[in-house]
């Protein structure tokens, strides 16, 4: 079945309908008012979402490979196993946001605020976080594996348990950080004592280290 096009789902807005495992791949939903939608199981890939309002939509385990999200506004949205690759939400907004065990590999999340999202077992490897906001977010048990969090602002964010290894956080600024058995190199990037974590006895996420 054919992707939907921007004038079916602006059709399909002027009703109740909700887009559950449909097929907007390619699709220019760039400004459109999409908030409280349903885009769970959705395949989204290359899908335009610049500037789009998707405020308390629903986007659980929807298929998100290279989407250009930039400025849009996710807040408290459902992204619960979202999976986003190589997608593009800078200045994206995810306040209050659910996006427990989604996965944002290889994003670019420059400017984005996550403040008070619910981050648990979230993976955002290797993605640019510079400049993101992350204030009150929850992250226990997130990984954060080699990201880029240049000038990131951590304030109040829970790190339980989540891998910061590789995280480079130039100029990073952090503030009542919980971090309890959070891994990371050396000293913890906003002071205090070496990691006393013996990583041989942890099953690393990838086995090259």
């Amino acid at each position: 079945m054919a992707a939907l096009t921007r004038d079916q789902v602006i059709e399909r807005l002027k009703g109740e309908a909700d887009f559950v495992e449909e097929d907007l791949s390619f699709t220019d939903l760039s400004g459109l008012d999409l908030s409280g939608r349903d885009f769970s199981h959705a395949t989204l890939t290359r899908a335009n979402f610049t500037g789009a309002n998707l405020t308390g939509a629903d986007l659980s385990e929807a298929y998100m490979v290279e989407v250009e999200a930039n400025g849009a506004d996710f807040s408290r949205a459902t992204m619960h196993r979202t999976f986003l690759q190589r997608a593009f939400v800078e200045g994206a907004r995810f306040h209050d946001a659910d996006l427990s065990n989604a996965q944002f590999m290889i994003c670019r999340c420059r400017g984005a605020d996550f403040t008070g999202a619910r981050m648990w077992g979230a993976v955002l490897l290797d993605s640019i976080l510079d400049e993101v906001d992350l204030t009150r977010a929850d992250c226990t048990g997130a990984n954060f594996r080699g990201a880029t969090m240049e000038r990131a602002r951590l304030n109040g964010t829970v790190l339980t348990g989540a891998d910061l290894r590789k995280v480079k956080f130039l100029d990073a600024t952090f503030t009542d950080v919980a971090d309890e058995g959070a891994l990371f190199y050396g000293k913890k990037p906003w002071g205090g004592k070496t990691a006393d974590v013996d990583y041989g006895k942890i099953l690393p996420y990838f086995q090259d280290d």
